[in-house]
């Protein structure tokens, strides 16, 4: 279900061939599923000034989320205290700040960002975009402030929010640790190790994204074939 508007029980996922069950996600009130729907500005209370339900993303570790977009992804985390009204945020941004965490929203393939998995999805990419980011900007500070070896419970918490496409929902791929940045490529890149891996691997929409950056058989060779042709043509 991509909208997540009806109970979900279980959910079959192809790759790994068995049951899964779905957590229930929140019941949202009038005013917050018209906001999500119709996909009016949020009316809120700006989620800096919020803790995201953490514990609840738990549930929903390599998993779609049950409601579409970063909205979505939003009001899923929003306290309970706040289902009346969806919490504001910058949904331009490639990123959310609450209180006690920072979400980091990835597009497998087709952004405009070359976010890619690697170490058999260990480890992972994420640029901070937007004009001229440097180790001055706010963002940029926290999540450097976050890379002295605090533990998770100890600080704000990054959480990876990853989708194969801009049309499919994002699914939730836990807890992020620092492994390092580079400030000269475009975009300001960091590098982050999941640390929820030995979970994720169990997930079968984990192991979709994964294969969504794998190129094909067909793919392969034609790039085999391409590279053939340019040495012959050098040669």
């Amino acid at each position: 279900v991509v909208h997540g508007f009806a109970r979900v029980k279980a959910v079959k996922e192809k790759p790994v061939g068995r049951k899964v069950v779905v957590p229930e996600a929140p019941k949202l009130s009038r005013r917050a599923l018209a906001e999500l729907v119709l996909q009016r500005p949020s009316s809120g209370t700006s989620t800096k000034a919020l803790k995201a339900d953490l514990a609840l993303l738990k549930k929903h570790l390599g998993i779609p989320c049950p409601h579409f977009g970063k909205k979505g992804v939003v009001q899923l985390a929003a306290p309970s205290s706040e289902a009346g009204a969806p919490p504001k945020f910058n949904k331009y941004a490639g990123w959310v700040e609450w209180d006690n965490a920072i979400f980091l929203w990835v597009n497998a393939t087709g952004g405009s960002f070359d976010n890619t998995f690697k170490l058999d999805g260990r480890q992972v990419n994420w640029y901070v975009g937007g004009t001229n980011p440097t180790d001055k900007s706010p963002i940029i500070k926290r999540l450097l402030a976050l890379s002295d070896g605090a533990a998770p419970s100890a600080a704000a918490q990054v959480c990876l929010f990853v989708r194969s496409l801009a049309t499919e929902p994002y699914i939730y791929c836990g807890n992020c640790g620092y492994l390092g940045h580079d400030a000269k490529k475009k975009g300001f890149e960091f590098t982050w190790r999941l640390r929820d891996f030995p979970k994720l691997t169990k997930a079968g929409a984990f192991q979709q994204l994964l294969q969504s950056q794998r190129p094909s058989k067909a793919t392969a060779v034609r790039s085999k074939a391409a590279a053939t042709a340019a040495a012959r043509w050098a040669a």
